[in-house]
């Protein structure tokens, strides 16, 4: 078999000052910047093709902004469906998304006021990307690779509830033959110990993970995390105890690899599709807008008798949900179904799965590490109970009920047919 090889570079995409922040409702320009924003490019190449895994640290990645770093890596010889472009989620960061493109325009860009300067910046963001997987491939080489999946760091919990979810830490490190070392890290997480006051620029609690770990590189890949949030488990909302948590993640990748020996990787065998869902229907724009008004209403007369913040915040996450909801009802009513790009893939003997938004937790498979806010974003994909219950991820999706657990069968369809396929493909 052909030696596998692999680059990885990483370029500064942090935003000029007054580009919008995303994750919270509301007009957000930025007024400074704590810690600056990454892409992150790593390039894979085997049997004379190249696959891209590419990290933004940004709050989303459309599928516009997907399409738009395709175009730009495609004269390296990396095609569109071998390109993984994935954001951290962190909501001191602008999202990634190109305004007035992706089949979702109307809902995602809505909130963006001055959509010429975002996208300006979306472009630069673009050209970042492109540099970086050029860079990366200037570097390929031959390299080892170890592995391991245990217990996530403790840094989030369920959001409603904050009982602690299911969920693993995946760790790979790959070590080149030139000694650079890179590390693939991956659990589910809302990076939202900063709240919606906060107007500096960061990656959040993920913020100088690579720095504490001293590697090269280090990639955070976000996982199913739609129900999983630092709300119960933050302590406050400061840079301070955004570094509390990143030394908790740093601690829980280094035990985790504790011990563990390089070997040379297995080969990367894939497989990339479409999965069809039925979009949510029956919302008038009306109905919407009732909705909207009763929210606020709940929220507002929690303010005036003084709820605790905790109280106060999660009915304002409701409000922000109708919102969506509205807007949905106002704009792209027409549409009954969404077709989500997903890719299934082994590598090093783990299975992994992109996924275009913000899984449930209680729906990510077993064994298999879901790669989250990947190659579009089509916002939450909540269980039943979110549904049954009103939460406001529920409120905020998209898709109707039950869709999410299509998805993810079909999903396992696809797992199913990973293991079959002859290792090396990518089909």
């Amino acid at each position: 078999m052909t030696q596998m090889k692999l680059g990885f570079w990483k370029v500064d995409i942090t935003p000029p000052l007054g580009t919008e922040l995303g994750g919270y409702a509301g007009y957000r320009p930025c007024k400074g910047v704590h810690d600056p924003l990454h892409c992150r490019a790593v390039v894979l190449e085997q049997e004379g093709i190249r696959y891209a895994l590419v990290q933004l640290e940004l709050m989303c990645v459309d599928e516009a902004l997907h399409a738009r770093i395709a175009q730009a890596v495609q004269p390296l010889g990396i095609g569109k469906e071998c390109l993984i472009v994935c954001a951290i989620h962190s909501h001191a960061a602008p999202q990634g998304s190109i305004p007035g493109e992706g089949p979702l325009d109307p809902v995602n860009n809505s909130c963006i006021v001055n959509k010429e300067a975002f996208a300006d910046y979306m472009r630069s963001v673009v050209a970042a990307a492109a540099h970086a997987c050029k860079e990366a491939t200037a570097r390929l080489e031959a390299f080892q690779v170890r592995a391991a999946r245990g217990s996530r760091p403790q840094v989030g919990s369920e959001r409603h509830t904050g009982a602690q979810p299911g969920g693993d830490l995946t760790v790979l490190q790959c070590r080149t033959e030139s000694g650079r070392s890179l590390i693939f890290y991956n659990f589910p997480c809302h990076p939202t110990v900063l709240s919606a006051d906060n107007l500096l620029v960061s990656a959040d609690c993920a913020g100088g993970v690579e720095e504490k770990l001293g590697a090269d590189m280090a990639v955070f890949l976000n996982g199913a995390a739609g129900d999983i949030s630092t709300r119960f488990t933050r302590r406050e909302s400061s840079f301070a105890e955004c570094a509390r948590m990143r030394d908790v993640t740093v601690e829980a990748v280094k035990t985790l690899l504790s011990g563990l020996s390089y070997a040379a990787p297995e080969p990367l065998t894939g497989i990339h599709t479409h999965i069809t869902l039925q979009a949510k229907q029956g919302f008038t724009e009306e109905a919407a807008r009732m909705q909207l008004e009763e929210t606020t209403a709940r929220w507002q007369q929690a303010v005036q008798e003084g709820a605790d913040a905790g109280t106060v915040r999660i009915l304002k996450s409701y409000v922000e949900g109708a919102g969506v909801n509205l807007e949905f009802a106002r704009t792209l009513s027409g549409i009954r179904q969404l077709h989500l790009p997903v890719t299934v893939f082994r590598f090093c003997g783990l299975d992994f799965v992109t996924i275009p938004g913000e899984l449930f937790s209680t729906l990510q498979p077993k064994g298999v590490s879901v790669i989250g806010y990947a190659n579009g974003y089509y916002r939450y994909l909540c269980d039943e109970n979110a549904y049954e219950a009103g939460y406001y991820e529920a409120l905020a999706a998209i898709i109707a009920q039950g869709e999410s657990e299509k998805l993810m069968a079909e999903i396992a369809q696809k797992l199913e047919q990973l293991h079959v396929i002859p290792e090396g493909d990518f089909a």
